[in-house]
């Protein structure tokens, strides 16, 4: 699988990665890793982890998602 934004630019470049939000394939260039809130079932409720996950976005939701925030 080829990078999306590589391919944009008229490179081949494997991808390392696929965006969480919106699919794409992604390079290491053209990735990041955000950290992720991780909610687990407890009893009749829910409980947060104490450690952040984390969830690989593109450069393009990236930005996006910082913008929104």
């Amino acid at each position: 699988m080829q990078c999306f934004d590589c391919a944009e630019l008229g490179s081949e470049t494997p991808a390392l990665a696929v965006c969480a939000d919106c699919g794409a394939a992604a390079c290491a260039a053209h990735a990041a890793a955000v950290p992720r809130t991780v909610h687990r079932t407890a009893g009749l409720g829910r409980s947060t982890a104490h450690s952040a996950g984390r969830r690989l976005l593109c450069t393009h939701c990236r930005h996006a998602a910082t913008a929104a925030a």
